[in-house]
């Protein structure tokens, strides 16, 4: 579980929306023609999964340390997969799945991933859901 459960959650979502991508038929999607890949049910999948994990995670009483590696990657994957606008979105909503986590983070790792979380998600570009972990991780620091 932690970090390799979820490198292996994400490798295979983003390999099943690559998959969708290059199966994708000229044309399909457009005007609201057949069937969009940000459609497909493997992103509702994604965040289940994801969610489940994260819940067992927490469950087994980690220490600051896995729980910011286990973050850092969560909020880090979506900078490096902005070429799928797919993957990119639901990549950033699965952000808010996290909030329980960050409680479980002592100051130092809270601000490290405050470091982090500025330099993937400038203030600038963050969402709703983004705004919330930034004010849950602002928290965590100051405990």
């Amino acid at each position: 579980m932690g970090l390799a459960e979820m490198k292996k959650i994400y490798g295979e979502y983003i390999a099943q929306v690559k998959k969708l991508e290059s199966e994708k038929k000229i044309g399909v999607g457009l005007f609201g023609m057949g069937k969009k890949i940000s459609d497909d049910p493997c992103h509702e999948a994604f965040a289940d999964r994801l969610k489940e994990e994260l819940k067992s995670f927490g469950d087994m009483a980690p220490s600051s340390a896995e729980v910011r590696e286990v973050l850092g990657y969560i909020y880090h994957a979506q900078a490096e997969m902005n070429e799928s606008l797919s993957t990119y979105w639901m990549m950033n909503a699965v952000h808010g799945l996290t909030l329980d986590l960050i409680r479980k983070l002592d100051p130092d790792d809270a601000q490290s991933l405050i470091q982090l979380y500025n330099d993937d998600v400038p203030k600038r570009r963050r969402f709703p859901v983004q705004k919330q972990v930034f004010s849950v991780l602002k928290k965590a620091a100051q405990k």
